[in-house]
């Protein structure tokens, strides 16, 4: 008689995440990501302004993120609620030798430990679908982000595709790349409607709010802003900064 293989918790997941392995989707789309990242960062406060920002990266995981902006010279933050994550990202960034622009804490993005205004720029990437209470979390991050600062976010998209795509083929035929079962519950998915509200109410200013979409980029298969929304989506958002806003 068979027996059922038991999904294993977010914690369980994320103690013991293959972040670092080449095949992992995340590991993959980094450089990509903080491409976006440095583009929307420089569209806000100018060319070449990555290196003067102080950045806090909600949800650091393995600190992929963290350590590829302080490569590109940021001071960065990481926060994460994974001590066993914390202490790989910890290793991953002395292993780049950025550990003097780097430090991580322990933490959870509803409640971060963090004065008011402390940061000109947050990002949260592949995080908010995972957070346990959304309102509070996009509260709290607007709390600490300074006057004139920038977030910038992207998550899934609460859709059938959604859940076809990642959940019942990519946790299915995927695992290799990081889609390991359990990674993902679509009841957590957000709609870009509900994030944008909750945006709105805490008075960040969306400035765009597009699909993250596969695109060929250079002959290799990444994901990369477009029209597309149905799966997943990207943007960013200023704390008291009047711009066109972009949807």
């Amino acid at each position: 008689m068979s027996q059922r293989t038991q999904v294993p918790s977010q914690n369980e997941i994320f103690s013991d995440y293959g972040w670092y392995e080449q095949r992992n989707l995340l590991y993959r789309l980094t450089a990509d990501r903080c491409n976006y990242i440095e583009s929307r960062i420089e569209r806000v406060f100018g060319c070449s302004a990555l290196a003067q920002q102080e950045i806090l990266e909600v949800g650091c995981g393995g600190g992929l993120i963290c350590r590829e902006l302080a490569r590109r010279g940021a001071v960065m933050t990481g926060l994460d609620p994974s001590e066993p994550s914390l202490i790989g990202a910890r290793r991953y960034v002395q292993q780049g030798q950025l550990g003097h622009n780097v430090s991580f804490d322990l933490g959870s993005a509803e409640a971060l430990p963090y004065a008011d205004g402390s940061f000109s720029a947050i990002v949260c990437l592949d995080v908010l679908e995972h957070v346990q209470n959304l309102p509070a979390t996009i509260h709290e991050i607007a709390r600490v982000l300074a006057p004139g600062g920038i977030f910038i976010f992207d998550t899934i998209n609460r859709t059938f595709l959604a859940q076809l795509v990642l959940i019942w083929i990519g946790e299915r035929f995927f695992q290799k790349q990081g889609l390991v079962p359990g990674l993902h519950q679509y009841a957590s998915f957000i709609k870009p409607d509900e994030l944008r509200a909750l945006l709105t109410q805490n008075a960040l200013q969306i400035h765009e709010l597009t699909g993250f979409m596969p695109k060929l980029v250079e002959g290799r298969l990444t994901l990369a802003p477009g029209w597309f929304k149905g799966v997943s989506y990207i943007g960013y958002a200023t704390k008291g900064r009047s711009e066109r806003s972009d949807s």
